[in-house]
């Protein structure tokens, strides 16, 4: 009779052991399904993520080199104007909101870098320079708004390699061609935090 109660016991608390084995087993599968889906769901959201969409009428200009040039050296000819690629300044301007004109041979520096020149006529409404300005600001970084004398369009938009002209600040066109560009010249990753506000 005790063998009988020590066997029952015995197979009782072995059922017990193979149970506790089968739920940890089934939990160990639950958990590794669920983190397995989780990762497929991150890969297929990655490949199939849209990227910045592409922005109407920015002209593609061709890589015009990305040497540094003397200081006192005259202005090479670029292929653009503003330009967008070409022989440049050793110094680049920082990031921010200007009331003054920034030199060509310096803008292609910044552009290398990844920052986005967004130009307006010296005469265009005040009212549009401030919106400028405030978009400008509310980019906070690699973005340098600025007057440009003697261009074809009261508003040009450059970074490495392109341009967008515009007739007024479309705040849709600002925004598409500074998500799509910004930080992406020869030079990504150099940080530039707006550092100068002259309107302010």
């Amino acid at each position: 009779m005790v063998r009988r109660n020590q066997s029952k016991k015995q197979a009782e608390a072995l059922a017990r052991r193979l149970a506790a084995r089968k739920r940890q087993r089934n939990r160990r599968i639950l958990v590794s399904a669920a983190v397995g889906a989780l990762l497929i769901g991150a890969i297929a959201f990655a490949v199939t993520r849209p990227g910045p969409a592409e922005v109407s009428g920015v002209q593609s200009f061709a890589d015009q080199g990305r040497s540094h040039i003397d200081p006192a050296a005259p202005t090479p000819s670029y292929d653009s104007d503003p330009a967008t690629s070409g022989p440049h300044s050793a110094q680049s301007a920082a990031c921010g909101i200007y009331r003054q004109e920034i030199p060509t041979v310096v803008q292609l520096h910044d552009l290398e870098h990844g920052v986005v020149m967004l130009q307006y006529s010296p005469d265009i409404d005040p009212s549009e320079r401030d919106a400028l300005e405030t978009f400008g600001r509310d980019e906070g970084s690699h973005i340098i708004v600025a007057p440009r004398s003697g261009m074809d369009e009261p508003i040009v938009l450059t970074a490495w390699t392109k341009r967008l002209g515009l007739q007024t600040g479309d705040h849709a066109a600002l925004k598409s061609f500074y998500d799509r560009y910004a930080g992406n010249g020869p030079e990504r990753g150099v940080p530039c935090p707006n550092q100068v506000d002259e309107a302010a």
